[in-house]
Order: structure tokens, then sequence, then C-alpha cells
């Protein structure tokens, strides 16, 4: 599912398209930001209150067997690269999407490591 994608943007295309469609099941409004020059990608709105998301989708698995998401985003161009680590103190939910179709929605709050997680028994309880 996301591991014959080509490039990363397609993968995070279907990871927009699994998020969106689990929070509109869900009874949420979805809302897309106009860019992406924010350290989300979309806001949702339940119960009156708006909490902003961020996605992630991985196919990559520890040495135990346990699916290890990327947090920080890499980028590069002419003037060189560049290492973003993740902020939690930006967005509310991290949305992770794993290659077999299991879905998790994170509280960032929770969130310390700025590099990566493993969604082994820590993570259980947010599987969705």
């Amino acid at each position: 599912m996301l591991k014959d994608k080509k490039n990363s943007r397609k993968q995070g295309d279907v990871g927009l398209g699994s998020a969106i469609n689990w929070f509109t099941q869900n009874e949420y409004t979805v809302c897309l930001p106009l860019t992406d020059n924010q350290g989300y990608d979309l806001v949702v709105e339940k119960d009156n209150g708006l909490e902003k998301v961020q996605i992630r989708t991985t196919y990559s698995k520890s040495e135990y067997g346990t699916y290890k998401v990327n947090l920080r985003v890499c980028g590069g161009n002419k003037s060189g690269n560049t290492v973003k680590k993740f902020d939690p103190s930006i967005v509310d939910i991290l949305y992770v999407l794993t290659e077999n179709g299991d879905k998790y929605l994170i509280p960032t709050s929770f969130i310390s490591n700025g590099n990566s997680i493993k969604l082994g028994k820590k993570w259980g309880e947010y599987k969705v």
C-alpha cells in the first residue's frame, strides 16, 4: 500500500487521504490549509473544538517488528540540507497510517522524542 509509492510525496498523499477519510467518517469537520508552510497538515473540528493534525505514514519496521515512524522532516535545496525535528507544541494530534492500514491518533503532548517513535505497546491505546 505505502511501500510501492514512487516517492515520499505520493506516500504523503495516501496518508492525507486516509486521514481526511477517517476524520470525516468520525463526524469531524476537516479543514485543509491553503499552503504547505504550516507545521500541520489538517485542522479538525468536533464539539466546537479545533485541533491541528500532523500526518505521518510508515512501512519501516524496527528490529523487533514494530513500525517505526520518522517524525523529523529532512529536506534540501541548492543552499544545503535541513533537518527539522518534530515539535509537539505546534500540533495537537499525530495521525499515523502504517503499511498494513493500521491508524493511530496520538496526542502530541505524550511525544517527547522529536526524531521518531516505535509503535509498540506504549502506543497501542491510540490505535483506532
